[in-house]
């Protein structure tokens, strides 16, 4: 059964199972999943700036990179070595226009506000908990014009509560009982309608979800509930 770790285990992961973790994550970059995401946010051009929250190592941000040499890139992640040896592999392969640093999603107040054109995000927010995800939410919209998120959408409500009330029941705690479904329900990590939650925050923004389709991930967890979540300021380019 799933389990969610803490921002403390995120941070030292490297010490209890090696920096191996790290490697697979940058080896990952060609994993059709990070194609689908990037080229979501490259439908914004022109870009300027962007931040990934929870980049661990930088596979997406490589691959942004790749798309937009002439913008500033830069990531935060929990864990320093994941920073450390991200920022090792971007100078290796001459890639200067990203810069990783260690910062958590629900600590954003450093940023000023509109300070990136895109701010995206990859299974990170399926981990910050539903008493986190308003502020969470709230930073993002004021620090982006443009949010791109590729995280866990409730399509179907009523498989959202079954599947909460066997955590509940398994798991004997109310701890991941529903309270409302736009800021979170436990299906083994927290899924969120996120058209309501960006709606009640941001009433005058464009929000589109998109389902992933299914052959981009043999994960059937991720088939189910993955999504590509867009908030945008109307008017914005597409």
């Amino acid at each position: 059964m799933r389990s969610i770790l803490t921002d403390k285990e995120w941070a030292t992961r490297h010490l209890r199972e090696g920096e191996d973790w790290i490697e697979g994550y940058w080896k990952s970059r060609d994993h059709p999943k990070r194609a689908f995401l990037i080229d979501k946010i490259c439908k914004y051009l022109p870009i300027h700036s962007a931040l990934e929250i929870g980049c661990a190592s930088g596979p997406n941000l490589y691959l942004l990179a790749k798309k937009l040499p002439n913008a500033e890139i830069r990531g935060i992640d929990i864990n320093p070595m994941a920073v450390k040896k991200g920022n090792e592999w971007f100078m290796q392969d001459g890639i200067s226009n990203v810069k990783l640093e260690v910062g958590r999603a629900q600590e954003l107040e450093r940023f000023a506000d509109k300070s990136f054109d895109v701010v995206l995000t990859d299974a990170v927010l399926i981990y910050v908990a539903p008493e986190e995800i308003k502020k969470v939410a709230e930073n993002m919209l004021r620090i982006g014009r443009i949010i791109v998120l590729c995280e866990w959408h409730i399509f179907h409500e009523w498989l959202a509560l079954l599947i909460n009330g066997y955590y509940c029941l398994r798991l004997k705690t109310e701890a991941f009982k529903l309270k409302s479904s736009s800021l979170g329900v436990f299906v083994g990590h927290w899924a969120r309608d996120y058209w309501t939650l960006f709606k009640e925050l941001a009433p005058k923004r464009r929000v589109q979800i998109t389902k992933l389709p299914k052959r981009l991930w043999n994960d059937k967890d991720w088939q189910r509930w993955g999504a590509i979540i867009e908030v945008a300021e109307r008017g914005t380019n597409q």
